[in-house]
């Protein structure tokens, strides 16, 4: 392998994670964790600063009924709660909240969004890596309204800052009043912030648009150009981790494949920071991403194994059904979705001779599902700052998929260089996913995909649901079902498992979330595959075959 000096000029923004070795995939296996490592995955801090500790914890909820931060509150936006309080995380915060110690701020970590508790009749399964039932939306909209209300009179609502400044042990007037400037700069800062992610199309339980929200909080918030802001518009489902350090791409649009890269994105998204500022001088491009607790997430990840079907929780498996089933999956589904044994890729085509899972990268246009998704990240366009365009060649107007990539990287080659990482080092962050090209430089694996969706393994799909990349079809069965069949509308945010079609249950139950797939963004048609169609029993076959991988 030759290494080249400025190695990091090369990098492309992230989708996927490496691996190393070959991953725990045996179907029959659990999930590989031990309960230290799902503490940390759960609470460990990232570089997310969503908020800072003490307000979080005096902030009262928006109807003054009682602290936000009670668990049981924060459960009716579809956090769990956690068990008990740990070292990693001292206050008891439910699953996905992180307070870093060191700058005593509360972000989110990955375990909000990738983190499930399904039921079966009444009992609860802990399903880790898999979509949560999270609402982020509406829980980000409480939280601006709850700290919008408490900002100090004549602004906020008249007793609601007393109390948290009483909460907060401030009594004397002077520090009072200091705390009051204090509150209600943040609060002018978060309300500025849940402006870029206020929906247009409301997501529901399971879902979110992170790809707009993440682009406007580097073209917008972190350039500081509102001009760049673009509509929250097209929501996608949580996908699954387990697999993810090994798969040759990640993203339901497969771009790329650098794990600290698609990490780093992540926290910069979701509440981190780099400095993109025009202004910023000496300090551009710095940021609270937390390099060495993102390399830890990953070798975490490498060892999470896709859940198993419990038969003696969730029924036993028939057979013979899982024979024609298998037969059924490979004549018409193996093609785009491979299954253990995986096929992988060649090991001649990576600098170090490593292997990943291969995926199929699908237009879009192809497998006629709703284009929304695509079609905004390939429609939108950004301008730079006399910072930013220096990434660009000093192009004031660039696409956003490019700009994404460009300041990202270069967020990240600021970070590695202040950590002091070696060329080597940062090649293992980026999980080795480069390549030779035939005048000897060092190029990203893979291809960008930017007008393809990804079709990966299937592994633990019945945990998934629902389904396609926008979560618009409810069950596998009516997956396996000509479009025109499948359900207009239905309702997402329950947890009991429908262990027949594949999925969660989603009748009209108080308390859940309309889907109404006649909306852009929502649209449930495409993936009619095979063309001729399956019969019931044909589908009900798959289904029965895909409960054992």
């Amino acid at each position: 392998m030759r290494l080249m000096s400025g190695i990091l000029a090369t990098f492309c923004i992230a989708g996927g994670v490496a691996a190393a070795e070959d991953p725990p995939i045996d179907p029959t296996a659990d999930q590989g964790w031990s309960a230290d490592i799902r503490e940390l995955f759960y609470h460990a801090p990232q570089g997310s600063q969503m908020i800072p500790a003490p307000f979080f914890l005096a902030l009262e909820r928006a109807d003054g009924q009682g602290p936000f931060s009670d668990p049981e509150y924060l459960a009716s936006f579809g956090f769990l709660p956690a068990d008990a309080a740990s070292e990693v995380n001292p206050r008891t915060l439910p699953v996905g909240f992180a307070l870093d110690p060191q700058t005593q701020q509360v972000g989110l970590t990955c375990a909000a969004c990738h983190t499930a508790d399904a039921t079966v009749e009444g009992r609860t399964l802990r399903i880790e890596g898999a979509p949560s039932h999270l609402d982020f939306d509406t829980f980000y909209a409480a939280l601006n309204l709850s700290v919008q209300l408490s900002r100090p009179a004549p602004l906020g609502v008249p007793g609601r800052f007393e109390r948290l400044a009483a909460a907060l042990g401030k009594t004397d007037p002077a520090e009072v009043q200091q705390l009051g400037g204090q509150f209600t700069g943040f609060a002018a800062q978060l309300g500025g912030d849940a402006q870029l992610r206020r929906p247009v199309l409301p997501s529901g339980p399971g879902r979110v648009d992170a790809l707009t929200q993440i682009v406007n909080a580097l073209a917008v918030r972190d350039q500081m150009i509102p001009a760049n802001l673009y509509p929250v518009a097209s929501p996608t489902s949580y996908p699954a981790l387990w697999l993810t350090p090994h798969l040759e791409f990640v993203q339901w649009n497969p771009i790329a494949a650098s794990p600290i890269a698609r990490n780093g994105g992540q926290v910069l998204g979701v509440f981190g920071h780099g400095n993109l500022r025009a202004d910023a001088g000496a300090a551009a491009f710095a940021s609270t991403i937390r390099l060495d607790d993102l390399a830890a997430l990953e070798e975490w990840l490498k060892d999470l194994a896709p859940p198993k079907w419990d038969e003696e929780v969730m029924g036993a498996l028939d057979q013979v059904l899982v024979t024609e089933g298998e037969t059924l999956f490979e004549a018409n589904c193996k093609g785009c979705h491979g299954m253990y044994p995986y096929d992988r890729t060649a090991p001649a085509a990576n600098i170090m001779g490593k292997t990943f899972i291969k995926i199929t990268p699908v237009g879009y246009r192809a497998v006629g599902t709703d284009p929304a998704y695509v079609e905004n990240l390939l429609g939108r366009m950004i301008f730079t700052n006399p910072v930013t365009s220096a990434l660009f060649d000093g192009a004031p107007l660039v696409p956003a998929i490019r700009f994404f990539g460009g300041t990202v990287q270069a967020v990240l080659r600021r970070s590695m260089t202040d950590a002091g990482k070696t060329e080597e080092e940062q090649l293992a962050l980026h999980g080795f996913r480069f390549h030779l090209d035939e005048a000897g430089n060092l190029v990203p694996d893979g291809p960008e995909h930017p007008d393809r969706l990804k079709a990966g393994p299937l592994a633990g799909i019945w945990a998934t649901g629902p389904y396609l990349h926008n979560g618009s079809v409810p069950t596998v069965y009516e997956l396996l079902s000509p479009p025109e069949e499948r359900r207009a509308v239905f309702w997402t945010g329950g947890h009991e498992l429908d262990l027949m079609r594949l999925g969660y249950q989603s009748g009209d139950v108080p308390g859940r979330f309309r889907f109404d797939t006649s909306l852009r963004g929502n649209g449930n048609q495409g993936h009619a595959f095979p063309p001729e169609g399956l019969s019931h029993d044909q589908r009900m076959a798959i289904i029965e075959y895909l409960k054992t991988k």
